[in-house]
């Protein structure tokens, strides 16, 4: 009389998560892909666990995935490099430009020179030949900004008076300095050799300071104060005046550089100096004589050059000299190819993390082009 029995309790369905084999310590960690499907490999906790069976999973604490014997390696990225390229057509043997690579404590330094001379071609070529050699001795090992700006002062005030016990010539003075583990550019300038900063995107920027007499405001009170005397000078067709504004005597058209003997206490052979850093997406830095700048807009070279961003650095220098020969015959075909000064373009290539641009080997310029140092720093 007790009636049938009840019926069993239905059976409880299996979970649809499958146990990790091993669990989640050292070298037992799971095989991994990441949600976009990417081999994670062992060894390393996944950010989601994918199961065969196409089921989600409940998700991961961190006391899942987070365990001893597990050590979380920081993301390395490729180290930062500076491509390094010179290129060059001579006129009048007045432009001169040195470049050098070291390493100081460690730390790699990347130099370039330009000067530009005039009145002739000794004052520019005892600076070519001399003073990175003072610049690098002034520094003394010590490649922070300060020590190298400070050099830079040194270098250029001993160049001045051994120029000017030589010869009545004069030079402009353009040093840059990279500091590749510190990411500085270390800037000193002397007239109007200037070097400008052109950023991946966006309008290039100047690192020198203009030393003109006819554009610099600054530079013509100086000289004015000190009883300077200023004028253009006279057309020998029409008696006119005519061309930059002068200091004389001496006819200098810049009124900071070394040399110049024959203008006397009015040249000042103190440079310009400034630190700034390197942008986070890299950049290229061009250091150039007045015939690249006074033929070609600085957005013409930056132009130029993110065109050749996938050449080789020594490519795109020599492009930029192109560039500005041919900006200079635009109006007439006369001596197409000879320069109508002499035109020197160094180029700096500055890439580093997960923002290098893609390059190629060096190669070499020719007709009447001269390249040098198409090298890696890295």
């Amino acid at each position: 009389g007790l009636g049938p029995p009840p019926p069993p309790a239905p059976a409880r369905p299996p979970s649809p998560i499958k146990p990790l084999k091993g669990g989640l310590k050292g070298d037992n960690l799971p095989h991994c892909q990441s949600l976009k499907g990417e081999d994670r490999g062992p060894g390393r906790p996944p950010d989601k666990q994918i199961l065969r069976d196409g089921t989600d999973p409940l998700p991961l604490s961190s006391s899942d995935t987070c365990s001893e014997g597990v050590s979380h390696l920081p993301l390395l990225l490729p180290p930062w490099t500076c491509e390094c390229a010179e290129a060059q057509r001579d006129l009048k043997g007045e432009d001169c430009f040195d470049s050098r690579r070291l390493v100081w404590g460690g730390e790699e330094v990347v130099v370039m020179l330009v000067a530009d001379g005039h009145g002739g071609g000794e004052a520019s070529r005892h600076c070519r030949d001399h003073l990175l050699d003072c610049y690098l001795a002034s520094a003394a090992g010590d490649p922070s900004a300060p020590s190298l700006l400070r050099a830079g002062v040194a270098a250029c005030h001993r160049m001045h008076e051994e120029v000017v016990g030589m010869t009545t010539a004069g030079s402009t003075i353009t040093i840059v300095a990279l500091n590749l583990a510190r990411l500085e550019l270390s800037v000193c300038n002397l007239g109007d050799s200037e070097a400008w900063l052109v950023p991946r995107s966006g309008s290039p920027s100047r690192l020198t300071e203009d030393h003109r007499l006819e554009t610099s405001a600054a530079e013509r009170e100086r000289v004015r104060k000190m009883g300077g005397n200023l004028a253009h000078a006279k057309s020998r067709k029409t008696g006119l005046p005519a061309g930059p504004l002068r200091l004389w005597p001496g006819g200098v058209a810049q009124a900071r550089s070394v040399g110049d003997a024959d203008v006397g206490r009015f040249i000042l052979p103190t440079p310009y100096v400034r630190t700034v850093p390197v942008p986070a997406a890299g950049c290229e830095v061009v250091v150039a004589s007045d015939g690249i700048w006074d033929a070609i807009y600085p957005s013409m070279v930056a132009a130029t050059l993110r065109g050749m961003r996938h050449q080789p650095a020594l490519l795109a220098a020599s492009a930029v000299v192109d560039r500005a020969v041919s900006q200079r015959h635009a109006y007439g075909c006369d001596g197409y190819l000879t320069p109508r000064d002499d035109t020197t373009c160094l180029l700096m290539r500055i890439s580093g993390g997960a923002t290098k641009a893609g390059r190629g080997g060096g190669g070499g310029g020719g007709g009447q082009e001269s390249g040098g140092c198409s090298c890696q720093v890295s």
